[in-house]
C-alpha cells in the first residue's frame, strides 16, 4: 500500500490562465489557521458543518475553492505559495506517513477519550500556525500549503457535495494550492 499520494516536485514554467477576461474578486481571509492565532496549533478534526458553524459564530464564512485559490497562489498562479519547487523546509509539508491504527472522533470528543486520545498524539505533526516564515502566499497568509486540510465550499454543488478540502496535510500529499478533495462530504 502506497503512503504517498500524487505530488509535483517541480513545475518547469509558470501557469497560464486560459480565460480571456480576468474576475475581480473582493474578500478577506484569516492570515493563520483556524482558530487564526499565531503560535497555536490550528484546529483539526472538525466536520465542515462544525466549521461552517464555527466561523459563522464569529461573522466569518468558509472561503470558496476559488477564493482559498487565489489567496494561496496569487496573481501568478504559483503552485505553492512560495515558488514552482516543492519545498518541504518552507511549509509543514512531507513528514513521515504514520498509519492510523483506530479510528478516530471529532476532535472535542476525542480529547475526552483515553484511547482516542493517544491515537491523535502518536498521529499528530501539526505545526503552530505561522511558525514557518516560508510558508505565506503573495498575500500573507500562512499554511496555504500543508500543516492541516482546511474546509472549504464548493460553489455550484448539492448537499452533500458542497465541501472540499483544500491545502492537503503534514504528510506526504498533494501540499499545493489548486488540488481540492470532494470526496470526505460534509
Amino acid at each position: 500500500i502506497s503512503t504517498v499520494s500524487e505530488r509535483c516536485l517541480r513545475y518547469d514554467k509558470p501557469s497560464q490562465c486560459l480565460s480571456k477576461e480576468r474576475r475581480h474578486m473582493s474578500f478577506c481571509i484569516d492570515r493563520y489557521e483556524w482558530p487564526n492565532k499565531k503560535g497555536e496549533l490550528p484546529m483539526f478534526l472538525v466536520s465542515w458543518y462544525d466549521a461552517r458553524r464555527m466561523c459563522k459564530e464569529v461573522g466569518k464564512r468558509l472561503c470558496t475553492v476559488q477564493e482559498f485559490n487565489f489567496a494561496c497562489e496569487g496573481e501568478e498562479m504559483l503552485p505553492y505559495t512560495y515558488g514552482y519547487e516543492r519545498d518541504a523546509t518552507k511549509c509543514a509539508i512531507d513528514k513521515p506517513y504514520v498509519r492510523r491504527v483506530r479510528s478516530l472522533k471529532r476532535y472535542d470528543n476525542c480529547m475526552k477519550n483515553a484511547v482516542c486520545k493517544a491515537e491523535i498524539k502518536r498521529l499528530d505533526q501539526r505545526e503552530p500556525a505561522g511558525s514557518r516564515s516560508g510558508c505565506v502566499s503573495p498575500f500573507g497568509v500562512y499554511d496555504l500549503n500543508g500543516n492541516i486540510n482546511e474546509w472549504v465550499l464548493r460553489t455550484g454543488k448539492e448537499s452533500p457535495n458542497r465541501s472540499g478540502l483544500k491545502s492537503g496535510w503534514w504528510g506526504p500529499v498533494r501540499g499545493r494550492c489548486r488540488p481540492t478533495v470532494g470526496f470526505h462530504k460534509e
